[in-house]
């Protein structure tokens, strides 16, 4: 066995190990994103069955990661060419829906950011406040407070938004933001306050925590090092493959040359 299997049998033990563990995380982080699909709702209110079924499809896919980890794992530990192949397969398919997911992601990135902007946007200046859809407000009220930010893009998409119409007609500022949007929570703090020094300026789009545009880039980069440590991890499975394959063919060559002397001198 040469220094390049054994450094290929090292390094995909290694990365199966890995990929297992980063897998869970995402499993974890996409269960979690699940559970906010309440914020979800309010900042993409149009979209929540899209961003539900990504997440879905993302956790099949760690799966699948986690299944050809212990594949890879396990045949570059014991040597054995069938979980290798297995880990191959797919590994190959996980870095096929990879390499999809970040061009798709890439290319789509401004209109999703967009979609973001204008969804939280919406739901300031038409929805917030709506006694029909009340669901909405919460979710609206927990993201601001969450976030610490003030509307979709601007504190001031509630100037005259739907709620400022109704529920603070009586409102001393002339800019009234809901009590969520207070940095003290205090009732009408945003209503009546003197200055805004009180309240979140930001808006939710681009304020601390929810940068969208951030979190796209950052799940493009994160695709592309997937990406790249799958490819390598394929070409140490294939490595270890030729290694397992030439030294089966050379043993069974060697058997049957012994048998054929055997006979020979019989």
């Amino acid at each position: 066995m040469g220094c390049c299997t054994i450094c290929s049998r090292f390094f995909l033990i290694v990365i199966s190990i890995v990929m297992i563990l980063f897998s869970i995380s995402i499993i974890i982080a996409a269960a979690i994103i699940l559970s906010q699909s309440d914020n979800i709702a309010a900042a993409l209110p149009n979209n929540i069955r899209t961003v539900t079924v990504s997440a879905i499809l993302v956790i099949v896919a760690c799966v699948m990661m986690i299944f050809s980890g212990f594949s890879g794992c396990g045949g570059a530990f014991k040597r054995n060419s069938k979980p290798l192949y297995v880990y191959v397969v797919f590994a190959a398919i996980v870095l096929a829906m990879s390499i999809a997911g970040v061009v798709i992601a890439a290319i789509n990135s401004p209109q999703i950011s967009s979609a973001i902007g204008q969804g939280l946007t919406n739901v300031a200046t038409n929805e917030y406040g709506d006694p029909n859809r009340q669901s909405i407000t919460t979710a609206m009220d927990r993201l601001q407070r969450q976030f610490q930010c003030c509307g979709g893009n601007s504190h001031l998409e509630y100037t005259n938004s739907l709620w400022a119409n109704t529920s603070a007609t009586n409102a001393t500022n002339s800019n009234p933001v809901p009590s969520s949007c207070c940095i003290n929570q205090q009732s009408r703090c945003g209503q009546d306050r003197i200055s805004n020094s009180v309240i979140y300026t930001n808006g939710c789009t681009t304020g601390s925590g929810l940068s969208a545009q951030f979190i796209l880039n950052s799940v493009v980069g994160m695709g592309i090092a997937v990406c790249v440590i799958q490819g390598l991890a394929i070409l140490c499975a294939l490595i270890l493959l030729h290694d397992l394959v030439y030294n089966e063919g050379k043993g069974t060559h060697s058997t049957t040359k012994v048998v054929i002397i055997k006979e020979q001198a019989s």
